[in-house]
């Protein structure tokens, strides 16, 4: 655990929370902090300077304090003045390295997110698009190939967001890997969110399974919880100091 940072906040947060309850954390957090704190902790995303900052307010403690306590930790030392921006980039390449190992996606894909936010607006009918139209910097051109490759990915999109198959099911479907239909509908997705003016980089859609990544969150904290009392008592047992349980409790 000595190098993790994702537990190292955890605790932190466990320690610096006092009173506040885990429903109240919850409550403080907010669905979107919860859910990126939630994440982080899952190793699915990073955790960013404006979540820190949430974070902070929620257990009621200046943000460069939840840094220094964070960078203390596991060791380290942070600026007096932008501890918080130190602490964002140091556990952001590391999340970042472990996620080139590991392949862990940054954020829901955009198939999620039309599925979940803009399926009702996404025709059956294909729309007069071509792949590749969507890069600002270098945007194919509008040929027949093009617009043949956006209609064969344009109707793996379909598949994905109204009938909810898998991009393996599709991949099988059409007679290309799993991946490479993934790949065919990111770019039939963005080519066509981007001719209806809709913003794919929405952190407010959920992961999978993202009820239990929360429940794991509060999980975690609790053990923490625990290991912190444990830790206590043991000194206090040292020291001659734990007082007698009321047996009659």
């Amino acid at each position: 655990m000595k190098w993790d940072y994702r537990h190292h906040l955890l605790l932190q947060i466990e320690m610096l929370r006092g009173d506040v309850s885990h429903e109240e954390l919850s409550e403080r957090l907010g669905e979107t902090a919860e859910r990126c704190l939630a994440r982080y902790l899952a190793g699915k995303q990073p955790i960013y300077e404006k979540d820190l900052i949430l974070i902070a307010k929620a257990v009621d403690v200046a943000p460069q304090m939840l840094a220094e306590a964070w960078a203390s930790s596991l060791g380290l030392r942070v600026s007096s003045t932008d501890g918080v921006g130190q602490m964002y980039r140091r556990a952001y390449d590391r999340w970042r390295h472990h996620s080139r190992i590991c392949g862990v996606p940054s954020s829901p894909s955009p198939m999620a997110i039309i599925r979940a936010k803009y399926a009702h607006r996404l025709p059956r009918k294909i729309p007069s698009l071509w792949c590749g139209s969507h890069f600002l910097n270098r945007s194919r051109k509008d040929t027949l190939a093009n617009r043949a490759r956006f209609a064969r990915a344009y109707k793996m999109l379909l598949e994905s967001v109204h009938d909810r198959k898998s991009h393996r099911e599709i991949g099988a479907r059409h007679g290309i890997s799993g991946e490479r239909a993934r790949q065919l509908m990111v770019d039939a997705a963005y080519t066509w969110a981007r001719s209806e003016k809709i913003d794919l980089s929405d952190r407010s859609v959920g992961f999978k399974k993202e009820g239990a990544l929360i429940r794991n969150l509060y999980a975690a904290l609790r053990f923490f919880a625990r290991q912190e009392f444990n830790a206590l008592a043991a000194e206090d047992s040292l020291r001659g100091m734990l007082p007698n349980r009321d047996k009659s409790l």
